[in-house]
């Protein structure tokens, strides 16, 4: 399959890019020959992401804090005066904490919806201006099967998730009058560090989805015709059970 963008050199922002998903989706999109620019807390992860690329792109390193407006204005600005557009924005960057809501802390709570929910509206809320005043552009947003079906465990999690999923449908409506696409994709359990952080079990990692598979399909909703738009899909594990 061929995986140039359309065109070749266009803009990536992608938030949560250190690890997991947003790791491999930067991958995908700098080998299709995007300029990336990566977004996350851990610094010196990005910049090694970075170095691995390939030379002909022009990777951008922008610590961020999704959940800090100040930062996620500064992301947007920079991104802008280096490159002076943004083609794709992927909101990626998430984390779960799984506990009964009788054990869960405020704090966690609060945590997991700042990231979550907070960063995505943020992100959005900065990039999309200067997607409609060029008419046109892609925001790809990392939701999960968990903001539709909730489960003993996820309350602060599946609460996010359900969330993103309302916010982007709203989004959605908004942003096709100026013909910008917005996706939605909503992975299965992935084989990625997220369980180490999660206080919960890992599944199988030889059973479920790779951080690469949910990349590529990041990479078939950005390369779609601009008048073509994958709105949601799921994304699941064949058989996390065999």
């Amino acid at each position: 399959m061929d995986l140039k963008m359309e065109p070749e050199g266009s803009v990536a922002v992608v938030t949560g890019a250190s690890s997991g998903i947003g790791r491999a989706t930067v991958r995908a999109l700098a080998a299709a020959g995007a300029n990336v620019v990566l977004a996350s807390r851990n610094e010196a992860e990005l910049r090694h992401l970075a170095a691995m690329l390939p030379a002909t792109t022009s990777p951008l390193v922008i610590p961020t804090d999704v959940g800090r407006e100040d930062d996620v204005r500064m992301l947007v600005d920079r991104t802008l005066a280096e490159f002076g557009r943004i083609d794709v924005l992927v909101n990626n960057a998430g984390f779960g904490i799984f506990k009964p809501v009788t054990e869960i802390t405020t704090e966690e709570f609060d945590d997991v919806m700042n990231v979550n929910i907070r960063g995505t509206f943020l992100c959005m809320k900065y990039v999309l201006p200067h997607m409609y005043e060029r008419g046109r552009g892609t925001v790809v947003t990392i939701s999960s099967v968990a903001g539709k079906h909730g489960f003993a465990g996820g309350g602060a999690y599946c609460s996010s998730k359900f969330a993103v999923m309302g916010l982007s449908e709203c989004v959605f409506q908004e942003a096709r009058q100026h013909n910008v696409r917005v996706v939605t994709i909503c992975p299965g359990s992935v084989a990625t560090s997220f369980f180490d952080h999660a206080h919960t079990t890992s599944p199988d990692p030889g059973s479920i989805l790779k951080p690469e598979d949910v990349a590529e399909t990041v990479l078939l909703a950005v390369r779609l015709p601009d008048h073509a738009l994958l709105r949601e899909l799921d994304i699941r594990p064949t058989n996390p059970r065999r």
